[in-house]
């Protein structure tokens, strides 16, 4: 076994290279930081601080330009889409009553049990139209 006092000795030296190490580190931060303020006082010494804040002002002018483009881009996009949207209600409206003239002229040869050719198609139509509504109740 180890000499207490060898092992006390030992203890000792590993303590005192510890604060060694983290009075090392204290000034390595300190050292840092003073050059850090240093460095922001020279800068603002300089003539690099008004270009600085110059591009800075102008980085922002263009981000909010770029902003506002962005945003009447969209609200075109918002209206092309609200005109698909009506196109596309019309379109469903036209169907609708294609589908319904149809409808009529369908049944209109189912009740006369005849093939009904020309002219007379669309004129019987229109008035089996109006009889198909009825009775579907649209």
């Amino acid at each position: 076994m180890a000499n207490p006092q060898k092992l006390y000795q030992i203890l000792e030296k590993a303590e005192i290279e510890t604060k060694i190490a983290i009075e090392i580190q204290d000034w390595i931060l300190d050292t840092i930081d003073e050059n850090r303020v240093k460095s922001m006082t020279q800068f603002e010494e300089t003539k690099l601080l008004p270009m600085h804040l110059e591009m800075r002002k102008e980085f922002a002018s263009i981000r909010s330009e770029m902003d506002l483009r962005f945003a009447r881009v969209d609200d075109k996009f918002g209206e092309v889409d609200r005109g698909f949207l009506n196109l596309e209600s019309k379109m469903d409206a036209r169907f609708t009553s294609l589908e319904k003239r149809l409808d009529a002229t369908n049944f209109s040869i189912r009740l006369l049990g005849v093939p009904i050719v020309g002219a007379t198609i669309g004129g019987l139509g229109v008035v089996f139209l109006q009889i198909y509504e009825r009775i579907a109740g649209l």
